[in-house]
């Protein structure tokens, strides 16, 4: 199986500020990344980040993309991309259609012939751009576009991927493999959008619909199955894939104070792990995945702003649960290594159960380079490889 994780390299002077809105460095005990508050476009970092997903089974970098000239454009292609560490771990884009296509006052993406306009510039660009690296990740050997909030636009939906791939096909001769963002918490599958996609995923099935609590009281991981069960029909129905989602938990309260949201637990109670969450949702996707790209993705790989990262953070005193403003009064603490360790060890089970006969094999990775982060920290410390300004970015939601 592949494992892909969504990978945010928008950190560093000229990108996002750790000071906006991260939420973990503002607890009332600070936990830091393992590698302190990084440039993404640090080598150092780069590097470690590569050993990690290596060493734990992520196979892809599902890399957020604020389009042409963008902060993130320039450390994915200049820095993410040529990196000597990269080996055989893949990127993909992650396109970020909420900020490229604007959103209106009803918080739906009406395609517009501006926007059509914009989205198929887009798709010029990491045709000229990505598609032909090596280090691009490709299904059937077509690149790999990950469409987010596929599922809020309207008007003419059709017409506007047909114009893409068209687009695409006739100037480079690519057939680009586009993964919808159609598997939402509160609206039903709309099949004809989604039999426009090679295949469809959900990036988070957090809303602020939910009911608050302790996620095992609230039955989210149930109903988070119901939801995705759902989905999954319509597109094996329409002869589209399904790549499952999962997640650790959910808390915006420090880059979005003034919004409705509320605090996803990464326990899923009181006297359960803070890898709780992680480990009952990985299991859910991987009952799920499809057999047809034995693909699953986890959000995410490092969005500290919303607080789903598995990076590792530095170690420290445990149970922090205040300021109650950024943590609803839910216990925090710094989890090390154990998401990627919880990742390692699901991803061992399942490529067992799901070897063919008289090939089962148990991948060695892990725990022995992890005394290579303290150097790595300390490097990332220093800062370098720093570039000038581009355009500034804010998270997602």
């Amino acid at each position: 199986m592949t494992i892909g994780a969504y990978y945010y390299a928008w950190y560093g002077p000229g990108g996002q500020p750790w000071t906006s809105g991260a939420l973990r460095p503002a607890l009332d005990r600070a936990e830091e990344p393992l590698l302190s508050e990084y440039d993404s476009r640090d080598p150092a970092v780069i590097a470690q980040h590569y050993v990690w997903a290596q060493d734990f089974g992520v196979g892809v970098f599902l890399c957020s993309w604020h389009g042409p000239g963008s902060y993130d454009d320039a450390t994915i292609r200049d820095d993410l991309l040529p990196s000597p560490a990269r080996g055989p771990t893949r990127i993909a884009l992650f396109y970020e259609s909420l900020q490229r296509l604007g959103i209106g006052p009803d918080n739906l993406i009406h395609l517009t012939d501006a926007s059509v306009a914009t989205l198929v510039g887009d798709f010029d660009y990491m045709a000229r751009t990505y598609f032909s690296d090596p280090g691009y990740y490709r299904i059937d050997g077509r690149p790999v576009v990950i469409v987010y909030a596929s599922r809020r636009f309207r008007g003419d939906v059709a017409g506007a991927i047909a114009a893409v791939r068209t687009s695409v096909e006739d100037l480079y001769g690519i057939d680009p493999y586009l993964i919808g963002d159609e598997v939402d918490w509160d609206d039903p599958p709309d099949p004809s959008r989604i039999a426009l996609f090679d295949a469809i995923t959900g990036y988070t099935l957090y809303s602020i619909t939910q009911s608050p609590g302790w996620p095992a009281q609230t039955g989210f991981v149930t109903r988070m199955q119901r939801r995705m069960l759902q989905f999954r029909r319509i597109a094996l129905a329409e002869g589209v894939g399904f790549v499952p989602d999962a997640m650790p938990g959910f808390d915006s309260l420090a880059v979005r104070p003034q919004a409705d949201e509320h605090v996803l637990p990464r326990a899923l109670g009181p006297l359960s792990s803070q890898t709780s969450l992680f480990t009952a949702t990985l299991s859910l996707a991987g009952s799920l995945v499809d057999p047809s790209l034995d693909l699953m993705a986890v959000t995410s790989w490092n969005e500290w702003f919303e607080d789903t990262q598995i990076e590792p953070t530095a170690l420290g005193p445990p149970l922090v649960t205040g300021p109650t403003g950024l943590t609803a009064g839910y216990a925090f603490e710094p989890y090390g290594y154990s998401l990627l360790e919880v990742l390692q060890a699901f991803e061992q089970r399942w490529d067992v159960a799901h070897a063919p006969p008289g090939r089962v094999r148990i991948p060695q990775r892990g725990s022995d380079r992890r005394t290579s982060a303290a150097g790595a920290r300390d490097r990332a410390r220093a800062g370098a490889d720093r570039r000038g300004a581009a355009a500034r970015l804010r998270p997602r939601r």
